[in-house]
């Protein structure tokens, strides 16, 4: 196989695998599987002699997972913001943290966190930045072959935020727009631009109001976090007198273009607007456990006809971006919550895949295994010690597999991953890289 990913042909043929297809009848075959010009051509019998073909036998296909929340911005931050709440793990130690970024550092934290993605089996990202060297996180992005939604951070509250951070609101909306303009459409629409303030205590109405406004003037994604913590319920409270997500409505922040991260505590209004507004939720197990912000009602969401995805947040809230993690925590938090048969496996892996999809309007190119859409596919080991006898393939993957299962991936018929060998990102530099960042951004830190 070329080590750049790339194809003789522009065509391969996925050969003997078991397909996984998440389409709407729910079909899993034993099939092949062609590629052609980055497109899914066809699944069944594939006798093509002019092409790359990958023996799939013993693998389950799948497409690709779909994160819907991350932040690339702090995995260098990994393991270094333990046992704190979600304000205090702001202030006290991821705000000084992405402060101390320089251009290099964020390179260095985002291809760490790329690399981690692709192995793990995530083919497309919707990532939320810090407030500075986002042009560095697309570099990286595009480089990668990775799919993603992606964009600066913007907070400019004068009570909130710290000097380090905060910015202000014209220019914040400035370099949002100068980024969009730059790398929204890449690659045949592969990296598209989000506008991202970060969460309602730290910006202005002002910023909300024209985040939203700038958001859709170029048909942009709008992303923000709410309702994650009681601490930042009460602060909204005493500031709108209102829950977060009416707060965040009354300014324009719902609606299908937007997604909410967390939505742990909203109320019987606030869950009706997000369903009327066709809001999509980012839900994040790992991190609201870990932050002990809580248990989002996802269950609850989906009988209402929410639209919802699963994200791993940022490497110090969770401290990985596993996506068999969350899919195994999401499913099992609901039966403890609302019953043993609440979420079931299928309806899980279906979360991680074309409901993340749906959410970002994404549904008819990526997030099944279609003839027509886009080949995100990955491979995952049928048979190990773990997960044999395999009964069924979605209490398989949910329950039983890992990430070190994931053999493949492709984005656009382009191979990142194979064998578990990365080829877009030099994993052993990349791991260098981390390391020796990280030690200058604690020295500037302490400083």
């Amino acid at each position: 196989m070329e080590q750049d990913g790339t194809h003789k042909k522009n065509k391969t043929v996925l050969k003997n695998g078991r397909i996984v297809t998440m389409n709407p009848a729910g079909d899993v075959v034993q099939a092949d599987l062609f590629i052609h010009s980055g497109k899914i051509a066809k699944i069944g019998k594939i006798s093509e002699t002019d092409a790359d073909v990958i023996d799939c036998s013993g693998l389950l296909i799948l497409p690709g997972f779909v994160q819907m929340h991350v932040h690339l911005c702090q995995t260098l931050f990994r393991g270094r913001a333990d046992d704190l709440e979600l304000l205090d793990w702001l202030q006290k130690r991821v705000w000084p943290y992405e402060a101390a970024l320089d251009a290099e550092a964020m390179r260095a934290s985002a291809r760490l966190g790329i690399a981690e993605l692709i192995k793990g089996g995530t083919t497309c990202i919707l990532d939320m930045g810090s407030v500075r060297h986002y042009d560095v996180v697309f570099d990286e992005l595009a480089q990668s072959g990775l799919r993603a939604f992606g964009g600066k951070c913007m907070m400019d509250h004068p009570e909130t935020v710290p000097d380090t951070l905060r910015e202000n609101c014209d220019e914040s909306l400035a370099e949002s727009e100068w980024l969009g303009q730059t790398w929204d459409g890449y690659d045949h629409q592969r990296l598209r631009y989000a506008v991202t303030p970060r969460f309602a205590i730290s910006c202005t109405d002002e910023l909300l109001i024209d985040s939203s406004k700038l958001a859709r003037d170029h048909g942009y994604l709008l992303h923000t976090h709410s309702s994650e913590n009681r601490d930042e319920m009460s602060l909204i409270a005493r500031r709108a007198g209102c829950g977060n997500v009416e707060f965040l409505h009354r300014l324009g922040l719902t609606g299908p273009d937007v997604i909410l991260a967390h939505c742990i505590w909203l109320n019987s209004a606030e869950k009706r607007l997000m369903e009327e507004t066709h809001t999509g939720e980012a839900h994040c197990p790992s991190s609201n456990l870990k932050l002990a912000s809580g248990i989002a009602p996802v269950y609850d969401y989906l009988q209402h006809g929410v639209r919802v995805g699963l994200g791993a947040d940022g490497a110090p809230c969770n401290n990985n971006l596993d996506m068999f993690v969350e899919m195994r925590l999401a499913a099992l938090l609901q039966k403890a919550r609302f019953g043993a048969s609440a979420l079931k496996a299928k309806d899980v892996l279906r979360m991680a895949t074309h409901g993340g999809a749906e959410a970002l309007n994404l549904g008819d190119h990526i997030g099944s295994l279609e003839v027509g859409k886009k080949a995100d596919i990955i491979g995952i080991l049928d048979e190990t010690v773990s997960t044999v006898p395999m009964n069924d393939p979605y209490s398989q993957l949910v329950y039983a597999s890992s990430s070190r299962d994931v053999m493949f991936n492709m984005v656009d018929g382009r191979l990142l991953m194979r064998n578990r060998d990365l080829l877009s990102v030099d994993e052993q530099q990349t791991i260098a890289l981390a390391k020796s960042e990280i030690k200058r951004v604690l020295d500037r830190m302490q400083a």
